[in-house]
């Protein structure tokens, strides 16, 4: 056997049991690793090969962190605008360059003149990064428009050149060191400023002159550091000789993890994927990270509140239910002080984590994939429901637990029955006078929870087969077919997000009614009030309805829509049609996705 063929035999025997080595005999959906990495894999030299992926030792403490802070941060932020996406200019090998909208780019990138954060104070970051219960530092060493927050050799557009001149990635790295936070750098490949880069691309002359010493800038001048987070906007790795880029950053610290952004998405490159403002679907045989802003965008945005509780504390416990990390960014003013109102719930995630960071810190998703009730992790023979749903009756079954249950409690203070038999696991919460974002039941079984197979809970979507119509529509771009599968997209800040729908302005109490042509069945509700995950909450007063003896049944009332609406259903319910109907807004609506389920 020659020696390439021998080294993909032994790279390749990492993945036929998934990502990581781990053998993935009970996933629903399991990652399959695609063919388009694989070609790519095989044709690059065999020597680059042990530098591609990192181990499952290596990558271990981050699996079991479940939370991290992201900061983006530079001199641009004065303007109050996305980082880089909000500049007007060239935006060179990107699919929107030379942007009109915007502050202009010369404006925008000579705000470094005045570049002085007097209340900046890494120590103060990380401590309240440590009070929140974050386990890792991603910080924006250098954004796409170029500028660099450290003492680097290769540009002069770079922090040392501010009114401040001090490199602000050295008192980071000190302060994460100081009090045992890991970190890793945020690193945009592109570099929208930079001469060489708005040259023909793949350049080996930007490569090698500003890329790679970048790189080893930033793994070699901080001490430890634990990985670099690429965004490469999608390009193909032949752009940057992504296995080059590895080598460097393993040379110097073999244990370092990266992200899946050093090719395009659908290589799914790197150590973890990274859905962003989005929820990753249930995935146990590969790692990945949801990453979601606290409040306002990426960078500082005006003084945007953040995210209400309940909100960010069902997005972590969804997020952790399908086996996945969140990283939770913040935008520090251009002073380098961080908005009240983030502070506030950073502390409030940690005062959550401290009472209940068992359920979540070290655990898988699963064993009970996630659906309109909630969602469930696990570790050794301990299981944990979270209960995020409206729950009719505050009772509700799932299907059964192959195992049996030694003992049940409820860590929230409230009281629940729990029945396990051949019927199904049947839960009965039996006083809900407690005011938490979730309802957590811890269970004890006679096994290790990592023996059950992911047991299915949401049933079948059902409104792919409905007719739907509103009340009214905003416009041609806002039509209730937003909500309907196959719907468009928009370009915003760097990503593309699904449509959504708006009613008529002057409508004032609307509505979306679903159809279907033969009597259906319905057992669970959800909706997403807003593209933006606690951004939108305009709903005051609003009851479900459906149609029974030719009559309009109200089945639930509720205050409040937010991101994470869910009703399940004690009993199935069978209709023609279903109505969403809004009684009170405060503001605009905006609805984003509507699910409703069968079981």
């Amino acid at each position: 056997m020659n020696k390439n063929i021998f080294a993909l035999f032994a790279f390749f025997s990492l993945f036929c049991f998934g990502q990581h080595g781990e053998e993935n005999t009970n996933g629903i959906e399991p990652y399959q690793q695609p063919k388009k990495l694989i070609e790519y894999l095989n044709q690059i030299d065999s020597s680059y090969l042990p530098y591609m992926f990192a181990s499952k030792e290596d990558i271990a403490w981050w699996k079991e962190a479940k939370l991290g802070v992201f900061v983006h941060w530079a001199p641009s932020v004065v303007n109050e605008a996305p980082l880089s996406w909000g500049r007007a200019g060239r935006k060179p090998h990107h699919k929107k360059d030379n942007q009109k909208k915007g502050v202009p780019e010369q404006e925008y990138n000579d705000t470094y003149k005045t570049f002085n954060p007097t209340k900046f104070n890494a120590e103060e970051w990380v401590k309240l990064w440590k009070e929140a219960g974050a386990k890792y530092f991603v910080f924006t060493a250098k954004h796409h428009y170029g500028f660099c927050m450290w003492d680097t050799k290769t540009t002069d557009f770079n922090v040392m050149n501010t009114p401040y001149g001090k490199d602000v990635m050295k008192e980071i790295a000190d302060a994460c060191h100081k009090y045992n936070m890991r970190l890793m750098w945020y690193y945009s490949q592109p570099d929208w400023t930079h001469p060489l880069y708005r040259k023909e691309l793949p350049s080996k002359e930007y490569n090698e002159k500003i890329l790679y010493p970048q790189l080893r800038e930033l793994m070699t001048n901080y001490g430890k550091i634990d990985g670099i987070w690429f965004d490469g906007l999608g390009k193909h790795p032949d752009t940057w000789n992504s296995p080059e880029m590895l080598k460097i950053i393993r040379d110097i610290n073999p244990k370092a993890i990266v992200n899946h952004r050093l090719g395009s998405p659908d290589m799914h490159m790197g150590d973890f994927d990274g859905p962003e403002r989005g929820i990753g679907r249930f995935q146990t045989n590969r790692p990945w990270e949801t990453c979601e802003v606290i409040g306002g965008g990426w960078g500082y945005m005006g003084e945007k509140n953040a995210m209400p509780y309940n909100d960010v504390i069902q997005l972590l416990v969804k997020i952790a239910g399908n086996d996945g990390n969140l990283l939770l960014d913040t935008g520090p003013r251009v002073d380098g002080s961080i908005i009240e109102s983030h502070v506030k719930r950073y502390k409030q995630i940690g005062a959550f984590l401290k009472k209940y960071g068992t359920s979540i810190y070290g655990t898988h998703g699963g064993p009970y994939i996630a659906g309109a009730w909630g969602s469930a992790t696990h570790k050794q023979n301990k299981v944990w429901l979270h209960l995020m749903g409206n729950i009719e009756n505050h009772h509700f079954t799932l299907p059964q637990l192959p195992a049996t249950i030694k003992s049940y409690k409820v860590l929230t203070g409230e009281n629940a029955t729990i029945v396990n038999n051949n019927k199904g696991l049947d839960v009965t919460i039996n006083n809900t006078t407690t005011n938490t974002a979730v309802i957590i039941i811890e269970l004890e079984l006679n096994i290790d929870a990592k023996q059950i197979k992911p047991i299915s809970t949401i049933g079948e979507p059902v409104f792919f087969d409905a007719s739907l119509v509103a009340s009214s529509e905003k416009d041609k771009n806002s039509s209730v077919t937003n909500l309907m599968p196959g719907a468009k997209e928009n370009f915003s800040e760097g990503i593309s997000v699904k449509k959504s729908w708006f009613p008529a302005k002057e409508d004032k109490t609307p509505w979306l009614e679903y159809s279907w042509s033969k009597e259906q069945k319905i057992d669970a509700i959800t909706i997403q009030e807003g593209r933006r995950i606690g951004n939108n909450h305009s709903v005051k007063s609003f009851e479900i309805q459906v149609l029974k003896n030719k009559k309009w049944k109200t089945i639930y009332t509720g205050n409040n829509i937010g991101p994470f609406f869910s009703l399940q259903l004690e009993k199935s319910l069978y209709t023609t049609k279903l109505k969403i109907k809004i009684n009170e807004l405060k503001g605009n609506l905006e609805v984003n996705k509507v699910a409703i389920y069968a079981n």
